[in-house]
């Protein structure tokens, strides 16, 4: 990329405008002479004047539309501290001319709401969700496991008139049997010994006003099945425990990697709650039939976990190369994971055998070539995370994962949630009322 088509910001330590490098004609395609001045405060840069949407300076990473057409990537990058006034600066690319990796078109994301879009089938998925904002139909997210079927769901939620109320989501693989119920529906006082006093709150009086996703409901067991369909059929549903209805006002939101008419035809799904769920069926193709999307989601990455780990490692253009080839069975969620151990070892070597047969074990091996070594807590927590996330990949079932790594159900689903928790950030701690 040239020099020119780049602009850096120098942040200061409060917040003002140190200095900057670069012309804004040539990142935005014209010219603003009132876009920045020295000492100027970093969140008064008139940013309307270039751009159609102002960014969001902890994001980390945003990709803006400029007023006349080229998309611009800002990333913010956090320095360390090192006595300099200079906190932080603000990085300005074109970003279709910023990524060359022997491609013959440029890439051009779109940007819905903050997700990328580019393939023309997630454009289609984008254009039936803007289709259904206004409504309450229900909709069932279909496709493999690590999609982004999650992160949909959420823009369901963002995209309707309940926007402004909670959004709960809860993974029905991840809790056993004996629990799912009472996490959705809740109990009274004294309907189990060891119970909370004055009984419990279910995640769908947690969502009221809101929407409600049930990740992976192929796992809800038969009985709760029943229950969920009086939710669907009569907006109502009972406590445990309780003889009295109460009234849901919630949309519900549903998703699976399983094939659920085949489940129907076995008897292991309602077939009437099929048909509730099967309202408006979403399928979302898997990260290989979009790879026009796979760039701009490896530069989000991997300034997100530049930022979190407080890194400064890029990935090399032979390495994005070889990750846009791959075939990514995990989808979005092992690119994600791939980019975070690479910037936490800060090293390549780890995602050599990338389209190859190497398990994520192997790859902390080559922890022994490198000069720079992750903490050991930080290299066992992501070898745990990574073990327990192909597991359940591989198995999509928390009981046969915790079999295969030799340790409890409860612990797999225990970390599941974490992670889970930790992919979905504070909004889902908000809708879950924890």
């Amino acid at each position: 990329m040239k020099q020119a088509e780049m602009m850096v910001i120098f942040v200061g330590s409060h917040n003002q405008v140190v200095e900057w490098q670069g012309e804004v004609a040539e990142v935005f395609g014209f010219s603003s002479s009132v876009f920045l001045q020295p000492n100027m405060h970093i969140f008064q840069v008139p940013w309307e004047t270039v751009v159609r949407n102002r960014p969001d300076l902890s994001a980390g990473l945003t990709i803006m539309q400029a007023i006349n057409g080229p998309l611009v990537l800002l990333s913010v990058v956090k320095l360390p501290d090192t006595g300099s006034d200079i906190k932080y600066v603000l990085v300005l690319s074109r970003l279709d001319h910023m990524l060359d990796v022997n491609m013959n078109a440029p890439v051009l994301p779109d940007v819905v709401n903050g997700v990328l879009v580019k393939s023309e089938k997630m454009k289609k998925i984008i254009d039936v969700i803007h289709k259904i904002a206004s409504v309450d139909s229900t909709v069932l997210l279909l496709g493999e496991s690590g999609v982004g079927k999650t992160m949909l769901a959420r823009l369901i939620h963002q995209a309707s008139s309940r926007k402004d109320a909670p959004f709960v989501s809860i993974n029905c693989g991840t809790l056993p049997d004996s629990l799912i119920e009472s996490e959705l529906f809740g109990y009274e006082s004294g309907t189990f010994t060891g119970g909370k006093t004055g009984g419990k709150q279910g995640l769908l009086e947690a969502a009221e006003g809101g929407t409600i996703f049930l990740d992976e409901i192929a796992e809800l067991p038969y009985h709760v099945q029943s229950k969920l369909l009086e939710v669907l059929q009569e907006n109502t549903f009972r406590k445990i425990g309780s003889v009295d209805k109460q009234k849901a006002n919630i949309r519900i939101l549903s998703a699976t990697n399983k094939n659920l008419k085949e489940m129907v035809n076995q008897k292991r799904f309602r077939e009437d709650l099929y048909y509730r769920l099967h309202v408006v069926p979403l399928m979302i193709p898997p990260l290989r039939e979009r790879r026009e999307e796979i760039l701009p989601l490896i530069e989000h990455f991997t300034s997100k976990f530049n930022q979190k780990y407080d890194r400064r490692f890029f990935l090399s253009p032979q390495m994005k190369a070889r990750l846009v080839e791959y075939e990514w069975p995990g989808n979005i969620r092992e690119l994600e994971n791939l980019v975070e151990r690479i910037i936490v070892t800060q090293s390549e070597e780890i995602a050599e055998q990338v389209g190859g047969t190497s398990e994520d074990t192997d790859a902390f091996t080559s922890f022994q070539t490198k000069n720079v070594l992750p903490p050991l807590k930080e290299a066992k927590k992501q070898l745990e995370k990574a073990l327990i996330l192909r597991a359940y990949d591989l198995y999509e079932n928390t009981y046969k994962a915790a079999e295969i790594l030799q340790v409890d159900q409860s612990t797999i689903a225990k970390k599941l949630k974490q992670y889970r928790a930790e992919e979905n950030g504070p909004e889902r701690k908000r809708g879950t009322g924890k």
